[in-house]
């Protein structure tokens, strides 16, 4: 199986959205809700928020899901106190042909976005980023939305690419300095790509293994979604 590996800030989660990790993706979704707002708060205090957290981890995972995403990646703890507002999409495509030319496509890429598109090689692998300011009524949003999309061929497997797009949400102000360093930061992400061949796809007890070292005990004494800092990256098998 053709994959490939990201690094990650602490504090992210991974989350499977394939068809056949439909079950696990629920478990994986209680699990983060019980973790940032355990049993032990008040149901009445809690619920409201237990509820919206759920909303917005299934209506990312099921609009990943619908796109053949592999995964969606999602940051779930706040930096300097504030919320990041995005998430990625992760997926490979393999139903290229053996013979492809990837710089030709890629050209051909570049040529259709004009402006929006740029060149560039990531892991020693050639690549196009497109970047654009789409509607974000899909979302229930007013204010527009970063959409940045890399395109990756892997050199070692013709017709074989990794597309990962990740979405910033705004208040409007799409230059804002706030919003381009959340789209720095996905794009830091990005750079971290490496091909890999794995023999089979990560297995139930990995994800949850992988989601055990993301989300600790949280510290009794810690407000909901305090317990823990951002420290070093860890590395997470998309």
């Amino acid at each position: 199986m053709i994959d490939f590996e990201l690094v990650l800030p602490d504090g992210w989660v991974q989350i499977p959205t394939t068809p056949d990790m439909t079950r696990l993706r629920g478990r994986v979704i209680d699990e983060l809700i019980r973790h940032h707002l355990p049993d032990s708060l008040p149901r009445d205090k809690a619920g409201p928020f237990r509820r919206m957290l759920r909303k917005e981890l299934v209506a990312a995972t099921d609009e990943a899901s619908r796109q053949g995403a592999r995964s969606v990646l999602l940051p779930l703890r706040e930096f300097n106190g504030v919320k990041l507002p995005g998430s990625m999409l992760v997926t490979v495509i393999e139903d290229g042909e053996e013979d492809e030319d990837a710089e030709a496509l890629l050209a051909s890429i570049l040529a259709d976005a004009g402006d929006e598109g740029s060149y560039l090689e990531i892991g020693q692998a050639p690549a196009v980023r497109l970047a654009t300011v789409v509607d974000s009524g899909p979302a229930g949003r007013k204010a527009p939305s970063w959409r940045v999309s890399y395109y990756v061929s892997n050199p070692d497997a013709p017709g074989v690419w990794a597309l990962l797009t990740f979405t910033v949400l705004t208040d409007g102000d799409v230059e804002a300095e706030p919003v381009q360093a959340v789209v720095l930061l996905f794009d830091m992400i990005v750079s971290t790509m490496r091909w890999a061949n794995r023999i089979d796809a990560p297995t139930e007890d990995e994800v949850l293994a992988e989601l055990a070292e993301l989300t600790p005990p949280a510290d009794a004494g810690a407000p909901a979604g305090e317990a823990g800092t951002p420290h070093e990256a860890d590395m997470k098998r998309t």
